[in-house]
């Protein structure tokens, strides 16, 4: 038997289960559509290629689909809404048809993912999608797909993913920010900026992010420093270089690497500099966050940053950390950081994750990026320019996220729940994490997805390290379609108004961040109803 057809974006291609066939859909003339094609065949095939046939034929993209294992699909509370609790093989990596010739495993369900993208002309077109061998056509299908007549608004949501430049380095055995390491650097970046992404985190010092205690991550410092006679010289030419590249990628703002230790400012970053014509660290594990050696070197650091910064044009797109992920343990630490860090610079806005409503009604925290389990006080107390974030800790009582062992509905419905929450800015720590838990020692992410048996499969890279830069995921893409959805929301707002777009979301069934259907096919109901409303349609 062989057969073949196409399949919606929200479901999932398993080897070992034939999917539901999708079969039309419908975009905005500046949208990126993306749906899938399901092949199966009774045999092994190697070496076919794809024809694509159209009006559309010059708009799409197509690349294969790949598993990974999902070993850990979700170590924490399981909620009865997550695809299994066992290891699984997870249909996620795109890759590209130019790299790797198509192949059809025996007896097995394989896909493609096809993307829809450009100055894509209105109307109805039909997307004709054939698999070729070597005596011609082999089989193919059909996928209806409509292009409305109107485009999506500018995204508003500030969106950062953290960027991990040990990955990079580690993976691909480059030296970081060397002449090597930076086109494959700049293809993650540009990878990020087409997926939403407007917010790079930056280098100042190695991030102080996921590091066991007493240890290091490689060094990925832009900052140069040079201890001579007992002070400190500041050169910020490779971080200035740096940030102006990432605005000519795309990037709009900039969220500073943390100036002290995770989960309780309780001591410094790793920095490094020269110190008698050798390179060595001067600051780390074994000096408080608060001690009179830390605060003298951010008494001359803190404001050299903010004059070059605000003389570059930069500062005002400038985001700044304290500590990342604070508690109310901590909340004494965290409060002597931020007053050695507003004696030196009074202009800095901070920005921190955190789930303790505590450190922004005692001013410690004038951005405060909430955790989707622990955001209702701050909703409920109308914090203005609300930030949202999850991570591994967000994975019961139904929260969105993107972990291997969700489906992708559970991914796609943030974008809803950022438009309805009036949500500002959205931070998820891992963009490229490919380290184990803790950092200690980097993982291959073919193989190993869950941090070293850390955290859920998923959790701590959406993209994938490729021969010459960064591979997309399906996770990755379908995020972007819940942005997507964002937006088109706050389109139609720009034409009905907010009060009524509210009204049709909880008509709907969604509210907050817990409750929303849980059917792909009532998601993509919602959107129907909302295109034909700005379309006049209904």
């Amino acid at each position: 038997m062989i057969e073949i057809f196409p399949v919606s974006s929200l479901e999932r291609i398993y080897p070992d289960k034939r999917p539901k066939p999708e079969r039309r859909g419908a975009m905005a003339k500046n949208e990126v559509y993306s749906f899938q094609v399901a092949y199966f065949f009774d045999y092994n095939l190697r070496d076919m290629t794809v024809k694509v046939e159209g009006a559309l034929a010059d708009f799409v993209e197509i690349r294969q689909i790949e598993l990974v294992p999902a070993t850990s699909p979700n170590t924490w509370k399981g909620d009865g809404y997550q695809v299994t609790d066992k290891p699984f093989l997870c249909p996620d990596v795109l890759r590209p048809l130019d790299t790797r010739a198509l192949t059809a495993r025996y007896n097995t369900y394989n896909g493609l993912w096809v993307t829809v993208k450009g100055n894509v002309p209105v109307g109805k077109h039909k997307v004709r999608i054939a698999l070729m061998g070597e005596y011609g056509e082999i089989m193919a299908t059909e996928y209806a797909l409509e292009v409305l007549d109107f485009e999506l608004c500018p995204q508003e949501l500030v969106y950062t993913n953290w960027f991990h430049y040990d990955g990079i380095a580690n993976y691909y055995n480059l030296a970081p920010f060397s002449r090597k390491y930076m086109p494959i650097m700049e293809s993650y970046i540009k990878k990020a900026v087409e997926h939403g992404m407007n917010m790079l985190l930056v280098p100042m010092f190695t991030p102080p992010l996921d590091t066991r205690v007493g240890k290091e991550r490689l060094t990925c410092q832009l900052v140069d420093i040079e201890v001579l006679d007992g002070k400190y010289i500041i050169s910020l030419d490779r971080l200035i270089a740096f940030m102006k590249r990432a605005l000519e990628l795309g990037i709009k703002y900039f969220e500073m690497s943390h100036l002290f230790t995770q989960w309780g400012a309780k001591a410094c970053p790793k920095i490094v500099a020269k110190v008698g014509g050798r390179t060595k660290k001067i600051f780390g594990w074994d000096n408080g966050a608060t001690s009179k050696e830390y605060e003298e070197f951010l008494n001359v650091f803190l404001p050299t940053l903010e004059k070059r910064l605000t003389d570059e044009g930069l500062f005002d797109r400038c985001y700044f950390h304290i500590s990342d992920e604070p508690n109310d343990k901590c909340i004494n630490e965290y409060k002597g950081a931020k007053e050695i860090f507003k004696k030196y610079m009074p202009r800095g806005i901070v920005m921190d994750a955190l789930s303790h409503y505590e450190f922004y009604k005692d001013g410690l925290v004038e951005n405060p990026v909430c955790g989707t389990d622990a955001i209702d006080v701050f909703l409920e107390n109308k914090v203005p320019n609300l930030w949202a974030y999850y991570c591994c800790a967000q994975s019961d009582k139904l929260l969105a996220n993107r972990f291997m062992g969700f489906e992708p509905v559970r991914n796609r419905v943030i974008g809803v729940q950022l438009y309805q929450n009036n949500i500002k800015g959205f931070l998820q720590w891992g963009y490229n994490f490919y380290n184990s838990v803790l950092s200690d020692e980097p993982i291959d992410p073919y193989l190993i997805t869950d941090a070293g048996c850390g955290l859920q499969s998923g959790d701590c890279f959406i993209v994938y390290p490729g021969r010459g830069g960064a591979l997309d995921s399906a996770r990755h893409e379908v995020f972007y379609d819940g942005l997507q959805d964002m937006r088109l929301l706050y389109t139609l707002e720009n034409k009905i108004g907010r009060d009524k777009v509210l009204e049709l979301l909880e008509s709907h069934g969604y509210s907050g961040f817990r409750t929303y259907p849980h059917s792909y096919k009532a998601l993509l109901e919602l959107r129907r109803t909302v295109q034909r409303l700005i379309v006049n349609e209904i």
